[in-house]
C-alpha cells in the first residue's frame, strides 16, 4: 500500500474548508510606467492633506510617496490581485505607502519639536550673565535632587554612562547581562526624565 505525503495545501484545506484567501506573493509583478504612478499625484496629495500634514511639507511628502512607489515597481514588488480593478488596486497600494510615509514623517524630531519663528533670536531676550549663572545652578540642583531619588542601581548605571562607559562595560561592572544593562540604563533615563518633568 502506497502512502501519499501530506502537503501544505492539504493542511490548508483542512483548516479552512471551502474558502481560500488569495496569496499576493504568488501574483505576477506588474511593471507600471512612471507616468501611471504620477497620474495619481492628486489622489496621493488628498491623502496627505487629510492626514493632517502641514502645508509646508505636503509637496515633499507626496514626492516621497511617488518615488517610493516607483522604486518598488522597478524592484518588482508591485503585485496586485488580477481580479481587482487596476485603478482600485493601485490606489490601495499607494494608500499603504502614504500611510507609512506619513507615520515616519510624524516620528521625525524636527516635526515633533520644531516651533516656526520668523526670528529665533528675538523670541526670548538675551539673558544677563548673572541670570545664566543662577539658572545653571537651579538646573544643577534639580538634577542632583532627582538623581538622589533614583534607586542605587539606576544611579550607578547613569554615572557609568555619563563618564563614557559603553553598555558592555556597564554590564560587566554591574554584574549583569548586556541585555539587562540596556534595559536598566533605558529605565533609569526614563525615570530620571519623569522626575525632572515634575
Amino acid at each position: 500500500m502506497q502512502t501519499r505525503r501530506r502537503t501544505s495545501s492539504d493542511v490548508h484545506k483542512r483548516s479552512a474548508p471551502g474558502r481560500r484567501l488569495p496569496s499576493f506573493a504568488k501574483n505576477p509583478a506588474v511593471r507600471l510606467p512612471v507616468e501611471r504612478i504620477v497620474a495619481e499625484r492628486g489622489w496621493v496629495a488628498a491623502l496627505v492633506t487629510g492626514s493632517g500634514v502641514p502645508r509646508r511639507d505636503r509637496d515633499d511628502l507626496v514626492q516621497a510617496v511617488l518615488m517610493a512607489a516607483w522604486m518598488a515597481v522597478e524592484a518588482g514588488r508591485y503585485r496586485p490581485d488580477p481580479s481587482v480593478n487596476p485603478t482600485r488596486a493601485l490606489r490601495a497600494w499607494l494608500q499603504g505607502i502614504t500611510w507609512r510615509k506619513v507615520s515616519h514623517y510624524r516620528e521625525r524630531a524636527c516635526v515633533r519639536q520644531e516651533v516656526p519663528v520668523a526670528d529665533p533670536w528675538s523670541a526670548w531676550p538675551e539673558p544677563r550673565d548673572d541670570e545664566l549663572l543662577v539658572d545653571a545652578r537651579e538646573r544643577l540642583l534639580a538634577v542632583r535632587l532627582a538623581i538622589s531619588k533614583l534607586p542605587r542601581r539606576d544611579r550607578a548605571a547613569l554615572a557609568l554612562a555619563a563618564v563614557g562607559h559603553g553598555t558592555r562595560d556597564i554590564a560587566h561592572r554591574l554584574r549583569m547581562p548586556a541585555s539587562m544593562a540596556v534595559q536598566q540604563l533605558g529605565g533609569a533615563r526614563r525615570r530620571l526624565r519623569g522626575l525632572l518633568e515634575r
